[in-house]
């Protein structure tokens, strides 16, 4: 299984910020905070499991320095050294704002000497990295000249204290630091720090040039959640989490923090108050996308606490405030749910050497369907022994429906539905497959295939629903009169086929009677399933006409009235199943009838997460909620494998698993199994 977003990355806490000094006096930022106060701060943070590292800033006292260092290597916490202080307080006076990034060669070099001797302190404290800040923004001009001036000096200065961490490594025997730069806003105003780095196609720019141009592999990037909201990027607007998709390459530190955008307030600005704080412009959503893209680049550098406590607040109260929404984020499923890099490509199970073997086997040995639906090995029941089902839907191109995503035609490329269907079909966690007679008929033409070259089928134990009404074409100005014209009963029948599915859409407004019509459509053909004694699959849905188009209607009121309809469709109900979408209060739903319920998915997302939180939900909602009946969702969940999403499903509707639980199978078993075809039909 699984382990929860961002467990294996190390927790930080930036000491200066967390314990700003007795009665918050910013004396532990100047370097100048008291002994005993130093060493029971960090000793109480050491102490803490779940800390797995200490940021720390000047001390001034070298005593004091190697004792902090001491204790940390002694209860085995890292250490990270943060010159931003030291920039920010500027004692010295004499070295301008810009500090590192001034124009002005003498100033530059007084700057970069200044945060060499940090440098130093970094390895008496035995830090595994140094982070600093560019410097104040010189601000716009005529072609941006005083800009790419002072990124030119910042280059120059990260280069040479990048190259001086690395000589004294060498000659204290030990690894590098890290040198690495923080983005900051670029505001001019009271409360922002105004800084050159900045907006992060700024600060990628010069990682780049830093790290893979002129080759100091000990270089990264620190991005701050606090910054965020602060930073704009060039049309004006705030950045987002994929900021840090952005910097993935350079990324080595992030830092969890807030702000406040009110400008009535007293905190106003990079104020890092607590999460929690009634104005904080961080809270959990913005925590829970913000951790969402960590995990989606892989990210796995440490994760660093930067909260100030203010007058009156205690600082491990502060610590435990975040640590406990952070902990409330990073388990939430949409954080965890995440194919990062992985993207299923359909074509590498369903390859171009079986497509040709299928479109020849459709010519020369089309009589080859016909006997597989004869040897095809049926199940013992429509419903497998707990009575829940799972069944893969396949028929919506024959509704012209083909959307998919932002793809208006997705589905219309057979090839890769093909090729989807048959890949959630390799699980042995699906129950089964309804769908049109063209597609049962190209998986009665793999099964032949299969089995001719000695293996077991894929419908072989399956349940195989016939779809019956493909006529209510989406997007016609008619469509709500769907009369039968894929699957009969009796072609069902003949088929060796387990059931028959119907659509019924309720439109009660000027097409009100087509709706009528479809509903004796659907009652004979539900009559003519029972008189084989097969089961019928009714899928209702009430509808309504917006701007030309018919939108299901997600309403409990509305659900429940159309289940009243198609629970009283055809001579008898003994037999029948529904399939509706979960809406609001939908246990009010299924006790509309003591029908079996299947569940719908409805379009497809580029996340399958909430189709399993809705699966979960109305699983629980009635014992009369027996699975679902899901197609887009699966078949098409963004970059994601199917086979592993209905995995997923399965393990929800069968093991009563929750939708984080099927998150976290979807990440072990995308990708399994992918040769599955491959093995079997060509070798």
């Amino acid at each position: 299984m699984r382990p929860v977003a961002l467990e294996s990355n190390l927790v930080t806490v930036v000491h200066w910020m967390a314990y700003p000094g007795p009665g918050s006096t910013r004396s532990t930022s100047r370097g100048e905070a008291p002994a005993h106060y130093m060493l029971s701060t960090v000793e109480h943070l050491t102490a803490q499991e779940y800390i797995g590292g200490i940021e720390l800033t000047q001390i001034k006292d070298p005593a004091l320095r190697r004792r902090i260092g001491a204790l940390c290597a002694e209860r085995g916490k890292k250490v990270y050294y943060g010159a931003q202080p030291v920039q920010l307080v500027n004692e010295e006076r004499w070295i301008p704002p810009s500090d590192i990034s001034s124009p002005n060669e003498v100033a530059r070099r007084q700057a970069v000497d200044r945060l060499l001797r940090c440098v130093d302190e970094a390895y008496e404290l035995g830090a595994v990295s140094l982070s600093l800040l560019s410097g104040r923004d010189p601000g716009p001009s005529p072609g941006n000249q005083r800009r790419q001036e002072a990124t030119e000096a910042l280059v120059r200065s990260l280069g040479e204290i990048a190259g001086y961490a690395r000589r004294r490594a060498e000659a204290l025997g030990r690894a590098p630091i890290m040198i690495v730069l923080e983005s900051f806003d670029r505001r001019p105003e009271p409360g922002f720090r105004n800084m050159l780095i900045g907006p992060s196609v700024e600060a990628l720019a010069v990682a780049r040039v830093v790290r893979a141009h002129l080759g100091h592999t000990n270089f990264g990037l620190l991005y701050d959640l606090s910054h965020m909201p602060l930073i704009q990027q060039a049309d004006g607007s705030p950045e987002t989490p994929d900021a840090v998709r952005l910097l993935a390459p350079f990324l080595v530190h992030v830092h969890i923090g807030s702000a406040v955008l009110d400008p009535a307030d007293p905190l106003y600005g990079d104020s890092h108050p607590r999460l929690d704080h009634p104005k904080s412009a961080v809270r959990e959503e913005e925590l829970a996308a913000f951790l969402a893209a960590l995990v989606d680049i892989g990210y796995q550098g440490p994760v660093g606490f930067e909260v100030v406590p203010r007058p009156g607040e205690l600082s491990e109260a502060v610590l435990e405030s975040t640590r406990a929404i952070y902990e409330v984020a990073r388990h939430r499923i949409d954080v965890n749910y995440t194919p990062g890099t992985f993207y299923w490509h359909t074509r590498r199970f369903l390859t171009d050497q079986l497509w040709a073997l299928l479109a020849e086997s459709r010519v020369r040995q089309a009589q080859r369907i016909e006997e597989a639906a004869r040897s095809r090995r049926r199940p013992a029941a429509i419903a497998p022994e707990d009575g829940k089902l799972l069944v893969l839907a396949a028929d919506h191109p024959a509704r012209r429906v083909t959307a998919a995503g932002s793809d208006p035609v997705a589905l219309g490329d057979r090839w890769e539905y093909l090729g989807r269907v048959l890949r959630v079909l390799t699980s042995p966690m699906v129950d089964g497959v309804m769908a049109t007679p063209d597609v049962v008929d190209e998986l009665l033409l793999v099964d032949y295939l299969l089995k001719e070259r000695g293996h077991e089928g894929l419908l072989d134990g399956r349940v195989v629903i016939g779809s019956m009404n493909r006529s209510g074409l989406a997007g016609v100005e008619y469509e709500m009169e769907d009369r039968v014209t894929a699957f009969t009963p009796e072609a069902i029948h003949a088929r060796g086929l387990d059931a028959g599915k119907v659509l019924l859409r309720i439109d009660p407004g000027a097409h009100s009677r087509y709706s009528i019509q479809t509903m004796s459509y659907v009652a004979q053909a539900l009559n003519g399933l029972r008189r084989f004694a097969l089961p019928g699959f009714v899928e209702v849905l009430p509808v309504r006409r917006v701007e030309g188009r018919y939108q299901v209607v997600l309403e409990p009121d509305e659900m429940i009235r159309a289940v009243g309809v198609a629970a009283g469709l055809g001579e008898a109900s003994d037999r029948v199943w529904l399939k509706i979408p979960y809406v609001p209060e939908f246990w009010r739903a299924a006790r509309a009838t003591t029908l079996p319920i299947l569940l719908l998915g409805g379009e497809a997302h580029d996340s399958p997460v909430p189709v399993l939180e809705d699966f979960e939900r109305g699983m629980a909602e009635g014992p009369n909620v027996r699975g679902a009946m899901v197609g887009r969702n699966v078949l098409y969940p963004g970059r994601d494998d199917p086979r592993a999403v209905a995995e997923g499903v399965s393990l929800i509707i069968h093991r009563q698993a929750s939708a984080v639980q099927a998150v976290r199978h979807i990440a072990a078993a995308r990708g399994a199994d992918e040769g599955f075809l491959v093995e079997r039909l060509l070798r």
